[in-house]
C-alpha cells in the first residue's frame, strides 16, 4: 500500500472539498432559483446549523461527510461490493464516465434506485435546460445511490434529505473533479485491503491535527479526535489481538489450531497457567476498543474470530453477524470516525461472505453524544415522571453532558443493573409524558444507553488510545481526569490504561500501544506501583522510535487482570540505540527474529527498582545493586536558577567586560558589589569530566526585586559556587557528567552537591562509568535527565576508592587543560601551536599532534580502567566489558575525527584556531608577551595594552593595531591590511627565516590566506563564537569593502575612523587606479588594453557600491553610537543597521524583532 500517495491524496482532497463546498455554500446563500426555492426546508436547516456552530464548521462537516461516502463508494466499486451491481463513482476500464452515468445515458437506470428517472433522461436528452446536463444528472444518480445504501449501511449513508445534498460540489465528472481525484488516489491495488480506510482517516485529519498543535493552546473538545489520533500499523494490531483474543481461546482450548494463524503470538507462561477465565463458547468472547477510530483493531478482530468460528464448525453465512453483533464493540467520540469503523467492519464482512449486505447487521460502534439537558432539568424530569434519581446516577448524567469530551474515560458510578432498570422504567414513561419532558427523557435515555455500554465488562480490551498530555487538555477535561484518574492524569493514554482494567472481567486480557514515557517518567511512579502489583504483564514489545514516524519511542504490551506477578513475562527490546528512528518494517523484522532483544523477567522484581520503572532488561545482579545505598544518600540535589529572562540576565562570557566578571568566587556572601557577572553552568554538548563553561549571569540584577519578573527562581544561594557534579538536562546524544566549582547553575544544568568533598571525584567517575550508563536508561530513557533520576542510581563504596579518585582526577585535569586550550574558554592562555612552538609551523603542528594524541589515549586508558573497576564493584563482569569506543572520548572533538578506528587530526581546524588567535593578537585581546586576556574591557586602547604587558612598544614581540580597524580587501591597499598583519604575526611567532615555508604550510591547510580572510574567516568566527562575534565586520553589500573591528575596543569614533581613514581613502585609491588604467589603454598592447578596460568596468561597479555604502556609513558614523558590553552582542550588533555584516540568527529580521521586544533596553536604538 502506497501510504505516501494516500496521504497526498487525502490531504489534497480535504483542501479541494473544503474549497468547493465553501464556494457552493456562498452560492446557495446568495442566489435564488426555482430549484433552491423547492429546497426551502434544506436551506432553513443549513442556516440553523450555521447559526448553531459556524460556516467553517458546517463546511468541514459536509466535506468530511462526502469524503467518507466517496471513499466507501470507490472501495465498493473496485471490489464489486455495490448492492446495485453497478459502479457508482468508477468508470469501466478505458472509460471516463462513472458506469452508473454511462448506463443511464443508454437508458439503463436500476429500478431499485429511487430517483426521478424521467427527469434524468430528459436532462441527458437535452429536454431540460441545464448548464451541465451530465453533471446534474450524475448528481441525482449519486444521491440516489447513497440513499439506496442507507438501507445497508445506515450509519454512513444516512438518507440524504438535508443540506448535504445542496452543498454537493458542482463538478463531479470532469478530469479535474474530486471524484477523479478519488479514483486516482485510491488505486485498485490499494483497495485490496480494508486497512485503506484507516490510513485515509488518519491522513485526512492530519493537517487539522497540525493546525491544532500549531495553535499551542488547550485542545477544544471538538478538536480532540484530530489532536489525539495515530493509526496503528497492521502487525502491531495483530500482535495485540492475537495475544488477547487468541490467548484467551488457547487458554480454554490448548489443542486449537489457531496458533497456525497467529504469527505474532508470543508463547509465555500465562498461556498454560491454570488461572484464566473460563468460557464455553466463542460467542461469549467480547473484544472492546475504547477509542476505535476507523475500526482497524476491530477489523482484525473479525478476521481472527472468524478462524475460531470456522474451527468450531459454524456456517459461513452465520459467522459475520455473530462476530459483529456479539463479539466486537467499539467506542468513539468522533461521529465521522465511527461511521468509518462501521463501514470497515461491514466491508470486511463482505469480503468474508458475499451476501452479507442482505443480512440485517448493526455494528456495535458507540459514538458518544453529549446530554443536552441541564442539571436542573434532569432533576425536574425525574421528579415529573416519578423516577428515583440517585446521587450516583445524577453524577453520571452530569458527566454525560461532556460525553464527547471525556469519551471512554467516563467511569459510571451507577451499577449496570440499576442503569438497565432505570432505562426500562424511563422507556415505558417516555411516550406518556408531556412534550417538554418527552424531549428531556429522550436525551436522558440516550445517555443511559451509553452509560450501560460503559458499565459492561469485557473479556478483552485492545487500544491505540488518544495521546494528549495534561498541558494540552481543555479545562473541563483536565479537571475531570485530575479527579477521576489521580494516578494517571498526566497523559490521556495512561488514563485509558487505567480505564481499560475497569472494563475487563477478572482474568481478562488487555493490550495497548502507546508511548513509553509511562514506563519511566517520575510523574507516573504511583501509577506504575499500582499497575505492577495488580496486573500481570504477559508480554511486551519495547519498540523504540519509528512506529509513529519520528516519535518519542513506543511500547506495545499485553497483560491480564490477574495478581499473579511471580511468573515470568516475555519482553522484546526491539532496538539497540533508543534515539534511532527506524521504519515500521525494520522494527517488524526485528520482532520476527525470535531471539533479538529477548528477555524473560519476573514482574515482582520491578518493586526493587526505583519508582517501579519497567526495566525488564535489568539482570539479577543489577537489581541486587538497587538494594544498596543510592547516590541520594551521599549527596544533595538543588534546584537551579531560573532567571525568567535569559536574554536579559545571561551572556556568553566573552560578550562582557573582563573587569566586570569574577571567575573565582567561592561563596555567595563574598561576592563583590563592584562585579556583576559570575559563571553559570547551562548544560551544553556531550562532554565528560570538565567543560561547557561558557555562560555568565548578572547576579547583581538577578537579586534586585524590581529587576526580575514573577517567574524568577534564584535557587539556594548557599550552594552557589560550591563543588558539584553537573550535567546537561536535555541531551539527545547521551548523558555526560562534569566537575564544577566556582559556578552557579541553571535548571538546564542540574547539579549534585556531594556530602563529603573527597567523594566528589568518586561520584563523577561512577556516573561516567559503563555500569551506570547501562542502568541510567532504565531509570530515565528520555532526553531529559533530572537530579531525581540521578539520585536514585545505586551507590557502592569500595576499598579501591583512592585509586579511582586518582584516575578520575587525571581525567578532569586533562579535560580541563584541553578545554582551556581554546580561545573561547575564559582560562585560555595561548594558542597551542604557539605554546608548543618549534622551529617552524610544521614542526609545531607535529608536536601538537603527538602531545594531544598522548593525552587522548591516556584519557582513553583511564576510562577503560575506571570501567573495569566499576564493573567489578557492581558485579557485572558477565554482562559488561570495559572497552570504550574512541568516539566516546570527549576531548578534541573539534580538532580530530575518528576514521577507521584511528584518531585523525584536522589540520584545517588547528590552523583556523591559529589564525583566529593571530587576529586576537592584532587587536590586542591577546599578546605574545603575556598569557591570557590583555585588552578585554570596554573602550581599551593601545596605551592600556602597553601598560598591561609591561613592555615598551619597541620591545613587544607583536604590536596590536593602533586604531582598532583592520581592512580586509582584495589586495594590499593599506599598510595594516589584514594579510600584512598576519604575515607580521607569523614572522613574530615562527621567525623570519622560515616565513615562506611557514606560510605555505598554513595555506596548505586553509587555502590562499587572502581568500581565507575574505571568504571564510568571518563565517568561522561567527560559528566559533556561537553567533556572538567579538570581532565585527563592517561590510558593503557585496563585500567590496570590509573592515574588521574589535567590539571591546569600540568607541563612538570608531566608525568615523572606518569612514574617513579607510573607506574614503580606498575610493580615492580606486579612482587613481582607474586613471592609471586609462593611461594603459592609450599606450599598452591590445591585450593590455582589453584587460585594462575590463578592470575599469569592475572598478566602476565597485565605486558605485562604495558610494552608496559611504552614504549609509556616514549616517551611522555621525550618530556616534554608544554600546554597552553588558547589553551583549545581540543588542549591540543590531544598533548598526545595514552597514554591518548580516549574520543569520544575529541581525536578520527575526533576531531584530526579538530584540525590539526587550524591555530593558532603549529599543529605538535598534536599526
Amino acid at each position: 500500500m502506497n501510504t505516501n500517495q494516500l496521504k497526498r491524496f487525502a490531504q489534497e482532497a480535504r483542501i479541494k472539498l473544503i474549497d468547493q463546498i465553501g464556494a457552493k455554500l456562498e452560492k446557495v446563500l446568495t442566489s435564488d432559483s426555482v430549484a433552491l426555492r423547492e429546497k426551502a426546508g434544506h436551506l432553513k436547516k443549513l442556516q440553523e446549523a450555521i447559526n448553531k456552530t459556524s460556516r467553517k464548521e458546517v463546511i468541514d462537516t459536509v466535506a468530511y461527510t462526502w469524503f467518507n461516502r466517496f471513499v466507501a463508494l470507490r472501495f465498493m466499486d473496485v471490489n464489486g461490493y455495490e448492492p446495485l451491481g453497478i459502479s457508482i463513482v468508477s468508470p469501466l476500464e478505458g472509460g471516463t464516465l462513472p458506469v452508473i452515468l454511462q448506463e443511464a445515458k443508454q437508458g439503463g437506470i436500476p429500478e431499485e434506485l429511487k430517483v426521478n428517472q424521467q427527469r434524468i433522461y430528459d436532462l441527458l436528452d437535452g429536454k431540460i435546460s441545464s448548464l451541465d446536463a451530465q453533471n446534474e444528472a450524475y448528481a441525482a444518480l449519486l444521491v440516489g445511490a447513497c440513499n439506496h445504501l442507507s438501507e445497508t449501511l445506515p450509519f454512513l449513508f444516512e438518507k440524504i434529505d438535508d443540506y448535504a445534498e445542496l452543498l454537493l460540489p458542482d463538478d463531479l465528472i470532469s478530469q479535474f473533479s474530486i471524484l477523479q481525484d478519488v479514483r486516482d488516489g485510491m488505486t485498485t491495488e490499494d483497495c485490496a485491503e480494508v486497512e485503506i480506510i484507516g490510513w485515509l482517516y488518519q491522513f485526512y485529519i492530519s493537517e487539522k491535527k497540525d493546525e491544532v498543535f500549531a495553535s499551542k493552546g488547550k485542545v477544544k473538545k471538538e478538536d480532540i479526535p484530530a489532536a489525539t489520533q495515530l493509526f496503528t500499523p497492521r502487525w502491531i494490531v495483530e500482535y495485540m489481538v492475537q495475544n488477547t483474543v487468541g490467548k484467551l481461546w488457547l487458554q480454554n482450548n490448548p489443542k486449537s489450531k489457531l496458533r497456525d494463524h497467529m504469527p505474532y503470538f508470543i508463547e509465555s507462561p500465562s498461556v498454560t497457567t491454570d488461572d484464566y477465565h473460563k468460557i464455553d463458547s466463542v460467542e461469549e468472547i467480547t473484544l472492546l476498543d475504547q477509542a476505535c477510530g476507523s475500526g482497524h483493531i476491530l477489523v482484525y478482530g473479525f478476521e481472527l474470530l472468524s478462524k475460531i468460528y470456522e474451527e468450531q464448525g459454524y456456517n459461513e453465512s452465520d459467522i459475520p453477524k455473530l462476530i459483529i453483533e456479539k463479539n466486537l464493540h467499539g467506542f468513539e467520540i468522533d461521529k465521522r470516525a465511527s461511521q468509518l469503523a462501521g463501514l470497515a467492519l461491514m466491508l470486511r464482512a463482505r469480503q468474508y461472505y458475499r451476501r452479507v449486505f442482505k443480512k440485517d447487521i448493526t455494528p456495535n460502534i458507540l459514538c458518544y453524544q453529549d446530554l443536552k439537558v441541564s442539571e436542573e432539568d434532569i432533576k425536574t424530569t425525574f421528579k415529573a415522571v416519578d423516577e428515583t434519581l440517585s446521587d450516583g446516577l445524577f453524577y453520571d448524567l452530569k458527566t454525560m453532558q461532556q460525553a464527547t469530551n471525556y469519551g471512554s474515560l467516563i467511569m459510571p458510578q451507577t451499577t449496570l443493573k440499576e442503569l438497565e432498570n432505570t432505562k426500562i422504567s424511563l422507556g415505558t414513561k417516555a411516550n406518556s409524558s408531556d412534550i417538554f419532558h418527552t424531549h428531556n427523557l429522550s436525551g436522558i435515555l440516550k445517555a443511559i444507553v451509553q452509560l450501560c455500554a460503559l458499565s459492561r465488562k469485557h473479556h478483552c480490551v485492545v487500544d491505540n488510545p488518544p495521546y494528549m498530555g495534561d498541558y494540552n487538555m481543555n479545562k473541563s477535561l483536565s479537571d475531570f481526569v485530575k479527579t477521576t484518574y489521580p494516578l494517571s492524569r498526566y497523559d490521556m493514554m495512561v488514563c485509558f490504561m487505567e480505564r481499560a482494567f475497569e472494563q475487563l472481567i477478572q482474568g481478562g486480557h488487555f493490550a495497548i500501544i502507546n508511548y513509553q514515557s509511562w514506563m519511566f517518567v517520575s510523574s507516573f511512579a504511583r501509577f506504575r506501583k499500582e499497575f505492577v502489583n495488580k496486573y500481570k504483564i504477559n508480554s511486551m514489545l519495547h519498540l523504540g522510535r519509528g512506529i509513529f514516524g519520528s516519535d518519542f519511542g513506543t511500547v506495545s504490551f499485553c497483560c491480564s487482570k490477574s495478581k499473579d506477578i511471580n511468573s515470568l513475562g516475555v519482553y522484546r527490546r526491539l532496538f539497540t540505540n533508543h534515539s534511532s528512528v527506524r521504519s515500521r518494517e525494520e522494527i517488524e523484522n526485528l520482532f520476527l527474529d525470535k531471539k533479538f532483544g529477548l528477555h524473560h523477567f519476573e514482574q515482582k522484581n520491578l518493586n526493587l527498582i526505583p519508582n517501579n520503572n519497567i526495566c525488564y532488561w535489568f539482570s539479577d545482579k543489577v537489581i541486587e545493586n538497587f538494594k544498596k545505598k543510592k547516590i541520594r544518600d551521599v549527596s544533595i540535589a538543588k534546584a537551579g536558577i531560573v532567571s525568567g529572562n535569559d536574554s536579559d540576565f545571561l551572556r556568553i562570557w566573552f560578550e562582557v567586560s573582563a573587569n566586570n566578571t569574577d571567575y573565582h568566587t567561592e561563596n555567595f556572601k563574598d561576592i563583590s558589589k563592584e562585579i556583576d557577572w559570575y559563571p553559570i553552568n547551562k548544560g551544553g554538548n556531550y562532554r565528560k569530566y570538565f567543560g561547557n563553561k561558557e555562560h555568565v549571569i548578572n547576579l547583581t540584577n538577578l537579586w534586585m526585586e524590581d529587576r526580575t519578573g514573577v517567574s524568577v527562581r534564584r535557587g539556594d544561594s548557599d550552594f552557589y559556587f560550591k563543588e558539584a557534579v553537573t550535567w546537561t538536562y536535555v541531551c539527545g546524544t547521551g548523558f555526560s557528567f562534569r566537575y564544577s566549582k566556582n559556578s552557579t547553575f541553571a535548571t538546564a544544568a542540574p547539579a549534585l552537591f556531594i556530602n563529603n568533598s573527597y567523594d566528589v571525584m568518586y561520584v563523577l567517575a561512577l556516573l561516567n562509568s559503563k555500569p551506570l550508563k547501562e542502568i541510567l536508561p532504565g531509570i530515565n530513557p528520555t532526553v531529559n535527565l533530572g537530579s531525581g533520576d540521578v539520585s536514585r542510581l545505586p551507590y557502592i563504596d569500595t576499598i579501591y576508592k583512592t585509586e579511582i579518585v586518582k584516575i578520575v582526577t587525571e581525567n578532569v585535569e586533562i579535560s580541563k587543560f584541553e578545554w582551556n586550550s581554546r580561545e573561547t574558554a575564559w582560562n585560555f592562555k595561548k594558542n597551542e601551536l604557539v605554546r608548543i612552538n618549534g622551529q617552524d609551523t610544521e614542526e609545531a603542528y607535529d608536536s601538537y599532534c603527538k602531545y594531544w594524541q598522548n593525552k587522548f589515549f591516556e584519557l582513553h586508558k583511564n576510562e577503560e580502567e575506571l570501567n573495569r573497576q566499576f564493573i567489578a564493584i557492581y558485579g557485572l563482569q558477565d554482562e559488561l566489558t570495559p572497552e570504550v569506543p574512541l568516539e566516546d572520548i570527549t576531548i578534541l572533538k573539534e580538532e580530530t575525527i575518528i576514521k577507521k578506528g584511528a584518531l585523525v587530526f584536522r589540520e584545517s581546524e588547528i590552523m583556523a584556531q591559529f589564525i583566529s588567535y593571530a587576529v586576537g593578537c592584532m587587536f590586542g585581546r591577546y599578546s605574545l608577551d603575556k598569557p591570557g586576556l590583555v585588552l578585554a574591557n570596554q573602550g581599551e586602547t593601545l596605551e592600556d595594552y602597553v601598560k598591561r604587558v609591561a613592555l615598551s612598544e619597541d620591545n613587544v614581540q607583536f604590536l596590536p593595531d593602533d586604531d582598532n580597524v583592520i581592512p580586509i580587501l582584495d589586495n594590499e591597499w593599506f599598510e595594516d591590511d589584514i594579510v600584512n598583519r598576519f604575515y607580521a604575526f607569523l614572522k613574530a611567532t615562527f621567525g623570519k627565516q622560515n616565513f615562506d615555508k611557514n606560510l605555505a604550510f598554513v595555506e596548505d591547510a586553509v587555502g590562499d590566506i587572502r581568500k581565507y580572510f575574505l571568504k571564510t574567516f568571518y563565517a568561522d568566527h561567527v560559528k566559533r563564537y556561537k553567533k556572538r562575534p567579538i570581532y565585527w565586520m563592517f561590510s558593503s553589500p557585496s563585500g567590496a569593502f570590509n573592515a574588521l573591528i574589535y567590539m571591546h575596543r569600540y568607541t563612538p569614533d570608531t566608525l568615523n575612523t572606518v569612514l574617513n581613514g579607510y573607506l574614503k581613502e580606498y575610493q580615492e585609491k580606486l579612482k587613481a587606479q582607474h586613471e592609471q588604467l586609462e593611461h594603459v589603454k592609450n599606450v599598452g598592447t591590445d591585450r593590455e588594453k582589453v584587460t585594462a578596460e575590463k578592470e575599469q568596468a569592475r572598478i566602476n561597479k565597485v565605486l558605485l557600491e562604495l558610494q552608496e555604502y559611504d552614504r549609509e556609513l556616514f549616517k551611522i558614523a555621525t550618530e556616534r553610537i554608544v554600546i554597552d558590553l553588558d547589553d551583549g552582542v545581540l543588542v549591540n550588533y543590531n544598533k548598526f543597521g545595514e552597514v554591518i555584516k548580516p549574520v543569520s540568527g544575529l541581525n536578520d529580521k527575526k533576531a531584530k524583532d526579538k530584540v525590539k521586544k526587550f524591555d530593558w533596553i532603549d529599543v529605538t536604538e535598534i536599526r
